[in-house]
């Protein structure tokens, strides 16, 4: 299973089930996934947002860098739309 090939995210503690919906429509518009994975830790297992590039930008082809590039750009920019709509949750 792939997951967070392109990065993870903190989860908020609160509003968590609104904030990943919110997540996976955004990066759905560009062709990303995201996913809720539980994380074991010797304090107590806490949750965090996988987010997965498109398949085909994971390879290093050369032909695809512009591509990618783009794609990376436009989930920062979702990224830190995110940060702001839940700052006060995380």
């Amino acid at each position: 299973m792939r997951l967070g090939t392109w990065t993870t995210i903190d989860c908020p503690t609160d509003k968590q089930t609104e904030a990943l919906a919110w997540l996976q429509v955004e990066f759905g518009k560009i062709g990303g996934e995201v996913r809720e994975k539980i994380n074991a830790h010797d304090l107590g297992s806490y949750p965090s947002f996988e987010v997965d590039m498109p398949e085909e930008l994971e390879d290093e082809d050369t032909e695809l860098l512009d591509k990618k590039d783009k794609w990376v750009e436009q989930a920062n920019k979702i990224e830190d739309r995110y940060s702001k709509k839940y700052r006060d949750y995380l």
